[in-house]
């Protein structure tokens, strides 16, 4: 039940930004918990601010003593030499701790203080709900790395002769990997060269107002995207296409964030797209953006082709 709240006071910290840690002080005569912390190291820029310092400060306000004799500290994570330097010199009696800490704990894995000649030992019970304890900071810390490689990604207008030589060269190989489950070889080859050769692309950014961007990363052209807004205050997003091995790792989502603001900054209501009914896949990347499915109706690629679409609009 303590380990519980200490959980969820780890995820009130994950919320603000925070290293999910939580701890509680409990009186061990009555249960009652007499402290409550969690990390706010960086909201408050103050290296102090650590779950079991915050905790244990707020159960000698509490008490109304500094001696936390007959108190048990529960903390998601092993202490650090700090906050265990503070269990010892507030006389708690008994830590339990949920995750191990490989890098800085300090009641077994990089040291055990409690095994160190100080005037207080406190008693140690580690690994108590050991796999959740593990498992939000795993997803905190993954998420972290995750949005520090979306800031990574840019999306770079398409303007000079050599850019557009390069974007339709990556459509033509995105086209040419991605389509033959929905179109035959012959409409493939019909329409990269009708709508994404170098002519095709040069005649849509240079005469009819079209924007093509460049979805990178590091030095790498990772795909690319391509608008176009309409008179009705919607934006068309004609394409978004990413290499196979930068697909399902979020960069699409990055594209539709840039689109956003695009619209906010432009006077955009919306954005609008067609898509294939077999597309299952662009499909479900859209309805999980979003949005949402507005109608349906078939379109004429030219030398006979249709293709059956439908239409999706995302509201900004």
């Amino acid at each position: 039940m303590y380990m519980k709240r200490a959980l969820e006071l780890a995820q009130l910290a994950a919320d603000e930004g925070e290293a999910p840690i939580g701890a509680v002080v409990v009186r061990d005569r009555d249960g009652k918990i007499v402290g409550e912390g969690r990390n706010s190291r960086e909201k408050a820029k103050n290296a102090l601010g650590h779950a079991e310092i915050s905790a244990i400060d707020e159960a000698c306000k509490t008490l109304g003593g500094w001696r936390l004799s007959g108190c048990t500290l529960y903390v998601t994570l092993e202490p650090c030499p700090m906050c265990t330097g503070a269990v010892i010199n507030a006389r708690i009696d008994r830590v339990v701790y949920g995750a191990y800490d490989k890098k800085a704990g300090s009641l077994g894995s990089v040291a055990d203080f409690s095994k160190l000649p100080y005037n207080h030992k406190p008693e140690i019970i580690a690994g108590v709900m050991q796999e959740e304890c593990e498992g939000i900071l795993k997803e905190f810390f993954r998420n972290l790395r995750s949005a520090k490689k979306m800031n990574d990604v840019k999306l770079i207008p398409v303007e000079t002769d050599e850019q557009i030589k390069v974007c339709a060269e990556i459509a033509d190989e995105i086209w040419h990997e991605w389509f033959p489950s929905i179109l035959t070889a012959e409409q493939i080859d019909y329409m990269v060269d009708k709508f994404q050769s170098v002519k095709a692309m040069t005649e849509q950014i240079r005469s009819t107002g079209y924007k093509y961007y460049f979805i990178h990363r590091n030095g790498v052209h990772m795909g690319y995207t391509a608008i176009h807004a309409e008179e009705d205050g919607r934006l068309f997003l004609s394409k978004i296409y990413l290499k196979k091995e930068y697909r399902g790792k979020g960069y699409a989502g990055k594209t539709f964030a840039f689109l956003k603001e695009y619209c906010l900054n432009n006077g955009l209501k919306a954005i609008w797209l067609t898509v294939n009914k077999n597309n299952a896949s662009s499909i479900a990347v859209y309805e999980k953006t979003g949005f949402k499915l507005i109608g349906e109706g078939v379109t004429d690629i030219g030398k006979g082709f249709v293709m059956d679409d439908y239409f999706y609009q995302l509201d900004v």
